[in-house]
């Protein structure tokens, strides 16, 4: 386990008994970010649906997504979620993932969990031979999108991501990926 910023943690790639804590973490998460924007019975059946423990622990038995998880001794703090999707008509179709999630618990904000996770998920993309990463932000998250700026991503477009009915607007952001 590091040290950092006052709290030990340590960083590893999941297992599927990581399934339910990561489906809280997800879960509390997201609904803190998108509950005041979205519909309450659109936000209930898109957590039941994209936080699903038993759809976490199948994606990553059977290697459908790859997913890293920072806890402490008591609890998972965060994750990251990388996964082979369809590429945005925005960007070249070039051997290119996804990073889906990545998510720390608001009580634990600013302790370099957020760029331990995303270190981890950009080294196995880079050791699995991806030539680049892509993401969604919502765009009026401005200090998720000033994060990943800091860390090599750029703007590259947008596009509107349904949640039940509601249209939010998400910047698509990539990065070229070097060995």
């Amino acid at each position: 386990m590091e040290e950092v910023r006052s709290i030990r943690y340590a960083v590893r790639q999941a297992n599927a008994g990581d399934a339910e804590a990561i489906s809280v973490v997800g879960s509390t998460t997201f609904a803190r970010a998108y509950g005041a924007i979205v519909r309450p019975e659109d936000m209930a059946e898109y957590l039941e649906r994209m936080f699903d423990p038993l759809q976490i622990a199948l994606e990553i038995k059977h290697s459908r997504a790859i997913y890293f998880v920072a806890e402490d001794e008591k609890q998972v703090l965060g994750y990251a979620k990388l996964m082979v999707t369809t590429t945005p008509r925005l960007l070249p179709d070039k051997g290119f993932i996804e990073l889906v999630r990545l998510y720390v618990d608001a009580n634990h904000y600013g302790k370099g969990i957020g760029e331990r996770l995303l270190s981890a998920a950009r080294s196995k993309a880079v050791a699995s031979g991806y030539s680049g990463w892509w993401l969604r932000v919502w765009e009026k998250n401005e200090g998720a999108i000033r994060f990943y700026q800091h860390h090599g991503f750029a703007t590259v477009g947008s596009e509107p991501y349904l949640i039940g009915e509601t249209a939010n607007p998400v910047a698509l952001m990539f990065e070229a990926l070097q060995s």
